[in-house]
């Protein structure tokens, strides 16, 4: 992603070459850019950035110390910021007035910061709310590596470039990371609602957060009167996010979502866009919801002939992080940057309104905080890589783990790729639709129960008769036995589907990786004899799960792309092979 890369210790002017090769690797089209933000004998301080989204250098300056600030920052007026004034200004002077921590918990955007104090010799590196802007860290042999991509890391001769190998099996097994850790030694990414602080004398990394779940207060509204407020923040978050004097556009699929967006931002007739195969039921209700809507609908086949080497270039964009499985639409990436520069996502729009974390393997979780048995049941045995003790997880919901790890290292790193050519605005994690989410009793979000009221009674014509792509039926505020039934029906089919290996969605990896020419790459990457990722496991990824896969004696599907994504990314970062395949 676009964004911060720098170094800050002694003497680092030295470095600036590494900067600068460590930048260019974060920009992946036309419409992004770089400049240099800083120089010094210390900091050595470089962005990568669109020019739609950032026209100027977002900088201010008192003194010895400097503020710098990467992204976008949404209702800034209601901080009582004075018209046309720029967000850093205020960062600057609320630090200088010791009133950090307090400004910053009530920002409401996706956006890191930088306040470089050169009187104080230090470095404060600072993260939004839920952590949406990845930012990677390093403060080891006295000097902070920052950078907003991992690969960047290779890059500066300072950093001794270690592949850990205890995170190989929980990301084969999980298909994503736990926590703060990354495949690199002594690089984590940067956590939430936290202030690092690089202190230059010391060489130390501290950190601080400014902001917990605990702040969220329980609210006293209605159900009634919940469903009326999160129908009326539903339009208002979607409609300051359109705003623009870009293309803003939607990624429509078949669910819930992406279709309350489209309701609430018609009237600005956007484009819409779905990925998926000609006769996939996402591609049918999407067609259905653009025609209501009377917008511009762009369908993007997710087939290409050659289906897995297109992925490894997501593979690099997402610096290994992401099992290539879920990268259906990775040779439509330039494409789709042609019909539209901003785009608008369901990002998480399930879990945050819709309850979908609060329901596991038949077990519901409702209004308790996280602990060990209901950690296990989402995460195994890998569950303890993350710390259930954080404070920052303090409120009676399951939900902020879960964000933490699935929703900020899976799904967030999903929303990577596309963001490399196309930025993201993510209208479902705005600080007021969380506040008012998180605010009310579990009892109201589960089963989707008060986001289906919302969406019913604001944008009736949109649900009432247009089923969901994966439940095959419309949403109801009183369901009937027939739909629920129905419902139950679909769902096990779907588990059948994937037990037997067949299509279950935008694709069919599971049978395409059995066709020749792919079952040959694949065999041939994962051979331990000549395979790079024998040197970090003794797992023999080729016997474990190829070999069972491809007699048909198992579905191994999420293993085998797992332990491929690991073998391209580690011939990508070592070798620097198999970045792009023309």
């Amino acid at each position: 992603m676009a964004g911060f890369v720098g170094i800050y210790g002694s003497a680092v002017l030295e470095m600036k070459a590494d900067v600068a090769k460590a930048v260019d690797l974060t920009i992946y089209s036309a419409k992004t850019t770089k400049r240099i933000l800083r120089e010094d004998s210390n900091l050595i301080l470089h962005e990568s950035y669109f020019p739609l989204l950032q026209a100027g250098i977002n900088h201010a300056v008192s003194g010895d110390v400097h503020a710098w600030f990467t992204g976008e920052v949404y209702h800034i007026n209601e901080l009582n910021v004075p018209s046309g004034a720029l967000f850093c200004d205020r960062l600057l002077a609320n630090y200088q007035s010791n009133n950090l921590d307090r400004f910053l918990s009530g920002i409401n955007g996706i956006y890191n910061g930088i306040i470089y104090d050169k009187h104080k010799h230090e470095l404060l590196i600072i993260t939004d709310r839920y952590g949406l802007k990845p930012l990677y860290l390093s403060g080891n042999n006295g000097v902070c590596i920052l950078a907003s991509e991992l690969k960047c890391f290779a890059q500066f001769k300072a950093f001794d470039l270690t592949i850990r190998k205890e995170v190989v099996e929980p990301f084969i097994e999980l298909q994503h990371f736990m926590g703060s850790e990354t495949w690199l030694k002594n690089v984590e990414v940067a956590a939430p609602s936290t202030i690092y602080t690089f202190k230059l004398d010391s060489g130390s990394l501290s950190s601080r957060r400014y902001w917990s779940w605990n702040m969220i207060q329980r609210s006293s509204l209605s159900f009634d009167e919940a469903a009326f407020e999160m129908g009326r923040l539903l339009e208002v978050v979607n409609n300051e996010r359109f705003e623009s004097n870009s293309r803003v556009g939607v990624a429509l699929s078949g669910g819930l979502d992406s279709r309350a967006i489209l309701a609430a931002v018609r009237n600005g007739n956007p484009v819409t866009y779905t990925f998926g195969t000609d006769n996939s039921d996402d591609v049918a209700i999407a067609k259905r919801v653009t025609k209501l809507a009377k917008v511009k609908h762009v369908h993007f086949n997710t087939y290409a002939d050659n289906w897995l080497t297109e992925r490894f270039t997501g593979v690099w964009k997402t610096d290994g992080m992401l099992n290539m499985l879920h990268m259906h639409y990775s040779h439509l990436m330039d494409a789709i940057a042609g019909i539209m520069d901003i785009n608008l996502s369901g990002f998480l729009g399930d879990a945050v309104l819709g309850g979908s974390y609060l329901e596991k393997k038949g077990n519901v979780a409702l209004n308790t905080r996280i602990n060990a048995a209901t950690a296990r049941r989402y995460y195994g045995r890998h569950f303890e890589r993350c710390d259930l003790n954080d404070p920052y997880f303090d409120i009676d919901k399951i939900d902020p783990y879960l964000f933490y790890n699935r929703g900020r290292r899976m799904i967030g790193m999903g929303a990577e790729e596309p963001y490399k050519t196309t930025p993201q605005r993510l209208p479902f994690m705005d600080n007021r639709l969380m506040d008012l989410s998180y605010s009310l009793p579990d009892e109201y979000r589960v089963h989707s129960k008060v986001y289906n009221a919302a969406l019913l009674r604001n944008y009736s014509a949109f649900y009432k008769d247009i089923p969901h792509a994966t439940t095959g039926v419309p949403i109801s505020e009183n369901p009937t036995l027939v739909n629920l039934g129905l419902k139950m029906i679909n769902r096990a089919k779907w588990i059948l589907k994937y037990k037997l290996g067949m299509q279950t969605s935008y694709v069919n990896v599971h049978n395409w990786i059995l066709q020749p020419d792919a079952a040959s790459f694949i065999s041939s990457a994962l051979d331990p004899r000549k395979a790079l990722y024998r040197e970090f496991t003794t797992k023999d990824f080729h016997a474990l799960y190829f070999i069972p896969h491809h007699k048909r004696r198992a579905n191994f599907v999420r293993e085998i792309m797992g332990a491929l994504t690991f073998e391209i990314w580690l011939q990508q970062i070592l070798n620097g092979k198999l970045i792009a395949e023309e």
